[in-house]
């Protein structure tokens, strides 16, 4: 890396300028990467790491699992996007032991970011250490540090500086090159953020749109339509079983989405960019807004200053920051008429992502004003010390001081110009150091004790809680004692909040992965009463774990076990029915009827109702005869079911998982009719006598997916081959 005007080298490369950056990362990180401890920071505890764990074993064990049963009555699984089954970084699972893989995908997206963010400010005609100064913002933003407790949009964040850089490589006119944005892409669409894919695909478009006749555009534009086709076949395998899970999803139909309000950015969280004391401590995305004052007066300055794409870089950073404010702009409501899927999507505050990686780039091209040799160079000390200035004055001492630090290193670069070049390496800690301070808290970790079972696995695993037996509902939340997310993380863990109970064999009723089904969102969501009074045993829930405050006068006797610092009690139900039983009543209904029908009329265990739609011609109404019988034994092996059960008389096998597509009921291997029942799981009919019922789910979409997936491989590696070829020729 030279001084720009053929100076001495300083250090090598990309190496010396990511040299900080890198270093403070890994001090924001040193709880996984060097004392051993695992993230825990809500989702991260309550979904993630469960997930992860749970899909480990399974490739360990030799399988690649398609049926996630462990909350919601269960639910596909690889088909899920958040689980990032086939992006890249899932072979640390497949090849390593648990905690080094989840460590490694986990901290992959720092690097990824680093080194994509300095490519692209370089590419933007930003000095190798002002490109660097670009990646320190980035990496170390709020947004950025904080998204690491969801780890598919970690992932995502991680390349979409590689995603833009690649869309700048297809706008060459003489030699347009899409790999690297079609690689990216199909990263991020892998890794399985939706938002970050779609916002980054729209800036590749503005980016690569150019003023030039039809002819000079047509290379470009070709380039740019291969790279995203590319980019769509490799990431086949997953995108397509995601698009046909989605049309089963509350998703599809408008239920359980967050209103455009909730989540979303307003004046003091726009403030809170630049003053961390605005920032509020208790909710998510929330407090995950800082940028630093320094950057953001620096990215004023670069708004102001000629450069490559300025215009189009202030225009991305202004929708970006727009679409954060969800429904108090008409933005988000025209991105949701025109955007495919855009209606898909929840909690605006995501939406600022591309801000995030602008506004560094913007404030590296205002920092680079110091190179010049007219007045203007002294532009970044002016601005640092305008911004740090008015915010000490207001007493907003912890953004000022940077600041005001930064001015003074400014001017002097800006007055002696042989010291810019080692002064502005001061200038990059002095951003570095900000940020970690303030952000790296945002990175919490816990000794690995922390995901040890809790009080509560026990009585529930003595009471019968298994995949093969019943399963318990929550009705708990943080009590108001609770402060800070580190308490209430810990209470979460403690009251088996889902989708904790993955981590000890224990299911649950409750829906928190996004992956249900829309039939178990109408008993969901259609009545909040109507599910733990009367229907979560009829679905197989035996206990309910909730707070005494919700208790009953008469149920506090019933309890059968409690724990302290949640405050968490265990209640079992009087009225339960097993996971897996026969019953000889059967009513048929339309399908806009059965809703009301099993909250009024039904006489759980002794009918079952089915759709009129779904059966057909066939006659499956019976009167009820007597109460349901639960089965001789079953039998969870992988992703399928094996059921045995002795029938005196004709009449149904309920099984209580969702009913998805693609899954399949056998009998010594020949297909049976299977219908959703009681609106939201599976039935089958069977005859008087002995039966040995297999339930399978293979994932619609996946077979025909991944030969996409590995076809686009095989073009990829052979187009490989011929180039390496041609430049050999050459």
């Amino acid at each position: 890396m030279g001084s720009g005007n053929g100076g001495r080298r300083w250090l090598p490369g990309w190496l010396g300028a990511l040299l900080v950056p890198g270093l403070f990362s890994l001090f924001v990180f040193r709880g996984v990467l060097f004392l051993g401890e695992l993230p825990f920071r809500r989702d991260m505890s309550q979904q993630f790491l469960p997930l992860k764990r749970v899909f480990s074993d399974a490739l360990r064990a030799g399988r690649l699992p398609e049926w996630w049963p462990w909350d919601a009555l269960g639910m596909p699984m690889l088909a899920l996007p958040l689980l990032s089954a086939f992006h890249p970084s899932t072979l640390f699972f497949l090849a390593l032991p648990f905690h080094l893989a989840f460590v490694l995908q986990f901290f992959l997206p720092v690097p990824l970011a680093l080194g994509g963010t300095w490519r692209l400010g370089r590419a933007l005609g930003l000095r190798p250490v002002f490109a660097a100064l670009a990646a320190t913002g980035y990496v170390l933003g709020g947004y950025f540090l904080g998204v690491t407790e969801f780890t598919y949009i970690s992932l995502a964040a991680g390349a979409l500086p590689w995603l833009w850089w690649g869309a700048l490589r297809c706008r060459r006119e003489a030699r347009p090159r899409p790999v690297v944005f079609a690689l990216a892409l199909a990263s991020m669409l892998l890794a399985g953020d939706p938002l970050l894919s779609l916002m980054g695909g729209l800036g590749a478009v503005v980016l690569v749109a150019r003023r030039a006749p039809p002819r000079r555009l047509l290379r470009p534009a070709l380039a740019f339509v291969l790279g995203t086709g590319l980019a769509l076949a490799l990431s086949a395998v997953q995108v397509l079983p995601s698009v046909l899970l989605l049309r089963e999803s509350p998703r599809a139909h408008g239920l359980d989405l967050a209103d455009a309000n909730t989540w979303r950015m307003d004046l003091p969280q726009l403030l809170g960019m630049v003053s961390p004391r605005e920032l509020p401590q208790s909710l998510p995305f929330l407090e995950m807004t800082y940028v630093g004052l320094s950057v953001a007066a620096l990215a004023l300055v670069g708004a102001t200053v000629r450069g490559r794409l300025r215009v189009r870089l202030v225009v991305l950073t202004a929708v970006s920051l727009l679409l954060a404010f969800g429904a108090a702009t008409p933005l988000w409501g025209l991105f949701s008429a025109v955007v495919p899927f855009w209606k898909s999507l929840q909690y605006p505050m995501k939406a600022m992502g591309p801000a995030t990686l602008l506004l560094p780039l913007l404030a590296a091209r205002g920092a680079q004003l110091v190179w010049r040799s007219d007045r203007r160079r002294f532009l970044p000390a002016v601005g640092c010390a305008l911004a740090g200035g008015a915010f000490s004055v207001t007493g907003a001492w912890a953004p000022a001081l940077p600041c005001l630090l930064l001015a003074l290193v400014w001017g002097v670069m800006a007055w002696r110009p042989r010291l810019v070049l080692p002064l502005s390496y001061v200038a990059l800690a002095v951003v570095a150091m900000d940020l970690s301070l303030t952000n790296g808290h945002v990175v919490a970790t816990m000794p690995p004790e922390f995901y040890a079972p809790p009080p509560l696995v026990k009585p529930l695993a003595d009471g019968g809680v298994s995949p093969e037996g019943f399963c318990y509902s929550v009705l708990w939340r943080p009590p108001a004692r609770l402060q800070g997310f580190v308490e209430r993380s810990i209470a979460s863990s403690a009251a088996l909040f889902p989708v904790r109970g993955s981590l000890h064999g224990l299911p649950t009723c409750n829906p928190y992965l996004p992956g249900y089904s829309a039939r178990y969102a109408d008993l969901w969501l259609r009545d909040e009463k109507l599910w733990p009074q009367r229907l979560a045993g009829v679905y197989g829930s035996r206990f309910m774990i909730t707070l005494p405050s919700f208790l009953r006068p008469e149920q506090h006797a019933r309890v059968v076990a409690s724990d302290e610092f949640s405050g968490a009690v265990v209640l079992p139900l009087q009225r339960y029915l097993p996971r897996a039983y026969t019953v000889q009543g059967v009513k048929v209904l339309p399908r806009e009827q059965v809703m009301d029908y099993l909250g009024s009329g039904f006489r759980p265990g002794q009918e079952v109702v089915l759709e009129a739609e779904s059966v057909g011609g066939e006659s499956w109404e019976r009167a009820p005869a007597g109460p349901a019988r639960p089965v001789d034994s079953l039998r969870r092996d992988g992703d399928s079911l094996e059921v045995e059960a002795t029938l005196e008389a004709p009449g149904m096998l309920v099984l209580n998982e969702s009913y998805f597509e693609g899954v399949e009921a056998t009998e010594d291997g020949q297909p049976l009719p299977l219908y959703p029942a009681n609106h939201a799981v599976r039935a089958v009919p069977l005859g008087a006598g002995r039966h040995q019922v297999r339930f399978e789910y293979h994932t619609p979409g996946l077979a025909l997916g991944a030969f996409t997936s590995l076809a686009a491989l095989g073009v990829l590696a052979v187009g490989g081959v011929l180039q390496a070829r041609r430049r050999r020729a050459r």
